[in-house]
């Protein structure tokens, strides 16, 4: 029996909410309406993304498998989506009969195949655009077009990192890595005006009279740096939690409230969860979908996840735009990094050292095995 039969015979709208690189945890946590929408929600506050960077982050999602199987595994590949052999959450919510939409910062940001209306505010002029009142106007528009899925991205973090720190900065520059702090400030800025937005768009959702007859999902397709490490100055340059470690919150009517889910999940998980919601079975003969429910862990039966991501920086000291070169396992516990290029193992305890500074490489054999072997599965077979 599903969680979400009280929606009966009637589907209820999908509606995606991406906060564009705001994913940091411990900015979040100084946030106060993020902090108050917990209570509203079922909360994942370790959501861990496939690729920190949005791209390869969102074909991850809307595929629910990593980008060796669905083809974006570059900074340079969303074009090598594969359109044939991939069914992604939007087919699948097309041929259950929703009206499918999404206005994302750029038209490359996700597969189209199945989107009915894609629309794009474009980076350059991003900041010039009101997107409470432009995604207010979208939901008013597409509320007679019920059921309906819907992709909303809000992406004024990402322009901000991009106008005051990518455009301005290299990643080695000593003026930036000097002053995190400030730029920790500034961060939390960016967030809590995300926090607003994200108020005004569920209070619109109330005015059209859709919270209660939809699944609303907010959260963050990948962290960002504010100066931790010097070779990354923003993201998509190593694997740390401050850019892999993501956050969810999944609300819908009679859903659990207040509900907060520690465990690792996966943004690959996205996709199987919403066709276990509405109970659309996978298809056969395309490229198997790798990721899993997590309804479990609201029932508190789910059994712990790996995560697996990687990333092949556009800058830093190994860059590799054109294929990931850096891989990494993650556990609630464990974490593993492996760079490609320079050769670089990293393992961190991530309960006892969650800034990850003391690598344990060669310390604990068994624990760097384990962790290996899921990885070189991953990577080489394409399954977990």
């Amino acid at each position: 029996m599903g969680i979400f039969n009280f929606f009966g015979k009637r589907k209820p709208n999908i509606i995606m909410i991406n906060i564009d690189g705001g994913g940091r945890e411990d900015a979040l946590k100084k946030v106060k309406s993020y902090q108050e929408l917990k209570k509203e929600a079922v909360f994942l506050p370790t959501l861990i993304t496939y690729a920190p960077y949005s791209i390869g982050s969102m074909h991850a999602q809307i595929s629910g498998m990593y980008g060796k199987l669905n083809g974006v595994n570059g900074y340079y590949k969303a074009y090598s989506f594969d359109t044939k052999n991939v069914y992604t959450l939007t087919q699948y919510l097309k041929d259950a009969g929703y009206h499918t939409e999404i206005d994302w910062v750029l038209e490359e940001g996700a597969p189209a195949q199945g989107f009915d209306t894609i629309r794009s505010y474009g980076k350059d002029e991003s900041s010039f655009i009101d997107l409470a009142k432009r995604h207010s106007e979208i939901l008013t528009q597409i509320n007679d077009k019920q059921p309906f899925f819907l992709i909303l991205d809000y992406n004024k973090i990402a322009f901000n990192m991009l106008t005051s720190v990518l455009k301005k900065y290299t990643d080695f520059s000593e003026e930036y890595f000097k002053n995190k702090e400030k730029n920790f400030s500034n961060y939390i800025q960016w967030l809590t005006e995300s926090g607003e937005y994200v108020n005004q768009i569920l209070n619109k959702l109330k005015e059209l009279n859709l919270y209660d007859n939809s699944i609303i999902i907010i959260y963050s397709d990948h962290g960002c740096s504010v100066g931790d490490r010097i070779g990354e100055k923003a993201y998509g340059v190593y694997l740390y939690d401050y850019t892999i470690r993501c956050f969810a919150y999944i609300i819908a009517k009679d859903f659990p409230k207040n509900l907060e889910i520690k465990t690792v999940i996966r943004t690959i998980d996205i996709l199987p969860t919403i066709l276990d919601v509405l109970k659309i079975p996978i298809k056969k003969g395309y490229k198997q979908v790798q990721g899993k429910s997590f309804l479990p862990f609201i029932h508190g039966k789910g059994e712990e996840r790996i995560a697996y991501s990687e990333t092949g920086g556009l800058g830093g000291p190994t860059p590799s735009p054109e294929v990931h070169n850096t891989f990494a396992v993650r556990t609630n516990k464990w974490k593993l990094i492996y760079n490609e290029t320079n050769k670089k193992k990293e393992l961190y305890d991530l309960e006892n050292d969650r800034e990850e500074k003391n690598n344990l490489m060669g310390k604990e054999p068994e624990v760097e095995k384990y962790l290996w072997g899921e990885m070189e599965k991953v990577k080489n077979e394409g399954h977990t």
